[in-house]
């Protein structure tokens, strides 16, 4: 039988609400699987990397696929816990439909404000799934309360949980919910409906109540327009609730048909099987792939061969040979891609903000001096995998470094190097990364002219940029002095001319300006300006000098009232930035900006002084100047441009003159 449509569905949620038991209990429920897995018994379909059995956590995201009412449907489970975000920036490009979990117990949690706000962004309708009504201490009324104040959300309850009898909860299907019409849940979403809809807002002023289908699909209407969300309760330990949800995903939200275009697709994971290699997983937009067939490559600005297709079936890799538009599947292909790179020539908006930012660095080392190459190349694959780490390999030194999200993180990668590549490592402790910006204004002067044939010289004008502005590069020379060619790869080597700065950290708040320069008609080469660009650069710091940035997170604490003193003294011996507080009932509103360097561990302290009911939530907020000290400088790592010499014979034949600098 024809499918009457495909949706892609992410599971999405703060770590520990149920998204991969609900996922489990979406498998059960639509006669996918026989048994339930279990996170607690490692048996999770979704949860496929040993680290996960053990842990009981996602750390990479994971597809299965089922069929409802002749709907096809692709679950997209991600990991919940924030050091792995990357994973659900990807897969939130990959979307139709999100159903975002929260715990009827802990309610609104700071990852959860994390993912709603990611998810507003990029218009995704979206269906809250309020999971754990079986356990003590759950208060539904409570979060959903919270929902619509915390996030700014005007929510519609599409069933309801009754809890009254201990350890026999239920929900009640709309269109019988009768007799509980005058509890805070219903009368809240009643209202929420009345605010946009006239008729209703007559209706339920006279108490015309009766026909709940009637006021079902007004409230559908609202919904599909994105003016209310959708809430419904359940238990996906007890699988209370599920069909429920399964209903709504399949009536609640319109199946598009994929458009008769070209092939184009989205690469939103790459992972390294034993049997089959580099799995590059896609969802197909349009059109048909097949095996052997070519397509554009977006990163590689070329046309690239997909050798072979394949789909996971509940965990175990099947060969498929051709994606329909709307499928998931993998791929083998022989160049290497990336994680987030689009395939075809279709357009995909994709400019959007991360849920999380990469803000501290550490270094690798191979416990075994034997694995040092061994180490390089598989940190290469890692990168690939998850091009966020922005693995850097500084030979010279015999150094590898990763950036990191958080501490978890890093148990994670040393797990995957010992388990999948037999490489023990050591990590050094997370060093907060730091960028610098220009103290005042200098020239930086070049002369590349020997030996010959070489001919590049320039005056660069280096001056300090207001804070976030980024770098800007202007040049004031005449193409009679400097042709246009030569000076598009002075262009081109600013940004990685810039990458370290003299105290070893990325460079950033500049202005550079090409105030003079010549070129030799005969000597010159465009090799010689990408060369002699950073020696320029560098010198022009060196003579500003420069100072240090850091980066500062703002934060928002939700907190019992009792607990206002003690939270207060630690963000003062934290340097932080206090904004008044607000109070709602028993709870503290607090806000502000704090050094990441001082709060990355703080989240640790703040659920132990909570006994982990308060929230924290932590986001990246640019950069503030900084005292400089020895312990937050780093010694430039390869050649350095300062080191002309020794730069000039590093690159003089490394790169030839219409290579592509990245």
């Amino acid at each position: 039988m024809p499918f009457k449509g495909i949706l892609t569905i992410g599971i999405l949620a703060h770590v520990d609400a149920g998204k991969t038991s609900l996922t489990e209990c979406l498998l059960h429920t639509s006669g996918t699987t026989q048994n339930r897995g279990s996170v607690d018994k490692g048996s999770a379909i979704t949860d496929g990397l040993a680290m996960e059995k053990s842990r009981g956590i996602s750390i990479k995201t994971s597809t299965v696929d089922f069929v409802w009412n002749d709907i096809q449907i692709n679950i997209v489970d991600t990991p919940g816990h924030i050091d792995f975000s990357a994973e659900v920036d990807r897969a939130l490009s990959v979307l139709d439909l999100v159903i975002l979990v929260v715990s009827a117990v802990e309610g609104v949690q700071a990852h959860t404000i994390n993912l709603w706000e990611s998810i507003r962004e990029r218009k995704l309708p979206v269906l809250f799934f309020i999971n754990k009504i079986d356990r003590e201490g759950a208060d539904l009324e409570l979060v959903y309360s919270d929902l619509e104040k915390d996030l700014g959300a005007k929510l519609f309850a599409l069933n309801y949980g009754d809890i009254l009898l201990p350890g026999s909860p239920k929900v009640i299907n709309f269109i019988k919910v009768q007799p509980y019409l005058s509890d805070f849940i219903l009368e809240k979403s009643f209202e929420n409906l009345a605010e946009l809809d006239e008729t209703f807002l007559e209706d339920y002023l006279e108490g015309e109540m009766d026909n709940l289908a009637l006021v079902f699909e007004k409230a559908k209407k609202q919904i599909q327009q994105h003016k209310l969300v959708g809430v419904s309760f359940g238990s996906a330990k007890m699988e209370i609730g599920i069909e429920n949800i399964l209903h709504q995903i399949t009536t609640l939200f319109p199946v598009k048909i994929p458009p008769d275009f070209k092939p184009s697709a989205k690469i939103f994971r790459i992972e390294y099987d034993a049997k089959y290699g580099r799995l590059v997983h896609v969802k197909l937009y349009g059109g048909q792939l097949k095996n052997r067939d070519t397509i554009w490559s977006n990163c590689l600005q070329k046309e690239i061969k997909i050798n072979q297709i394949f789909q996971r079936k509940l965990g175990k890799i099947e060969q498929v040979g051709e994606l329909s538009a709307g499928e998931i599947g993998l791929m083998t292909i022989s160049d290497i891609v990336i994680a987030g790179d689009v395939l075809g020539k279709q357009n995909f908006e994709d400019n959007f903000n991360k849920i999380s930012h990469s803000v501290l660095i550490v270094q690798v080392v191979a416990k075994e001096e034997r694995d040092y190459q061994k180490l390089g190349e598989a940190l290469e694959i890692l990168n690939i995998e998850d091009p966020q780490l922005e693995f850097q390999w500084h030979k010279k030194d015999h150094e590898f470094y990763l950036k990191i999200m958080g501490f978890i993180q890093t148990e994670v990668l040393k797990d995957s190097l010992i388990n999948r590549f037999g490489i023990d490592t050591e990590f050094s402790q997370p060093k907060v990364i730091y960028q610098e910006t220009p103290k005042q204004s200098a020239e930086g002067y070049v002369r590349y002219w020997m030996p010959k044939p070489c001919w590049a010289i320039m005056t660069f004008l280096i001056e300090p940029a207001p804070l976030g502005s980024g770098v800007t590069f202007i040049s004031k020379v005449r193409t009679s002095d400097i042709s246009i060619k030569y000076q598009n790869e002075i262009k081109r080597a600013i940004p990685w001319s810039l990458r370290q700065g003299i105290k070893g950290w990325e460079v950033t708040d500049i202005k550079i300006t090409l105030i003079k320069g010549s070129e030799h008609t005969i000597h010159s080469n465009p090799g010689d300006f990408l060369l002699a660009t950073p020696m320029g650069v560098l010198r022009g710091l060196e003579l500003a000098d420069t100072e240090l940035l850091e980066p500062m997170y703002t934060f928002q604490i939700k907190a019992s009232q009792e607990f206002l003193g003690s939270v207060s003294s630690d963000l003062n011996q934290m340097s932080a930035q206090i904004n008044s507080p607000t109070f709602d009932n028993d709870f503290f509103n607090l806000t502000g900006r704090v050094p990441v360097e001082k709060a990355m561990n703080y989240g640790i302290k703040f659920n132990a002084t909570t006994s982990g009911k308060g929230r924290i939530k932590l986001t990246l907020d640019g950069y503030e100047k900084t005292t400089t000290s020895n312990e937050k400088i780093r010694d430039f790592k390869g050649v350095s441009p300062l080191d002309e010499s020794q730069w000039i014979l590093h690159n003089r034949g490394a790169f030839k003159a219409d290579e592509q600098r990245r």
